[in-house]
């Protein structure tokens, strides 16, 4: 089982931060992101049900190994809460993963290589800014002492500090 590390646990605790600060932190990421990634970026910044606003896009291109194409939906969520960022991508059209529900997060070593090699670009500059990213593999573990606001359940790891609806 994965224990969660110190910070996740310390940011489970505390509490949305709606103040614009923190909406223009978010904001003046959109641009070196996009310079850094070569792609536009949308900016969600509907707090309702989130913890988080996310930026994002699509990577597209074709993985030469397995002669596909690939569209790949890409959130980069920064939370609220603390420093933190996460990653969130789907294959919405499942043409290169398994097949899944939709919306249904891919964990980075199952993506193409262009595909990951982009992420890290962009986790490389969350992290020179001073963000620590949630990584997949902690999103649906248990967040002690956090319920949903939608219907006051046991929330997750993502729930808690990002979103409850994606």
């Amino acid at each position: 089982m994965n224990e969660l590390p110190g910070f996740i646990s310390e940011a489970l605790a505390k509490p949305v931060n709606y103040a614009d600060a923190y909406a223009r932190s978010v904001l003046a990421l959109k641009e070196p992101l996009e310079m850094a990634l070569r792609t536009n970026l949308l900016l969600d910044d509907d707090m309702n049900y989130n913890a988080a606003q996310s930026l994002s896009c699509k990577l597209v291109g074709k993985d030469e190994a397995l002669a596909k194409a690939y569209e790949f939906d890409v959130r980069f969520y920064i939370s609220s809460k603390s420093p933190l960022f996460a990653i969130y991508c789907f294959d919405r059209k499942w043409g290169m993963t398994d097949r899944g529900g939709v919306n249904h997060p891919i964990a980075q070593e199952r993506l193409p290589k262009s595909v990951s090699a982009s992420l890290d670009i962009a986790k490389n500059l969350l992290s020179e800014r001073g963000f620590k990213e949630v990584e997949h593999r902690y999103f649906f573990l248990p967040a002690a002492g956090c319920v949903t606001q939608m219907d006051d359940l046991p929330a997750n790891v993502f729930e808690c500090l990002f979103a409850e609806i994606v």
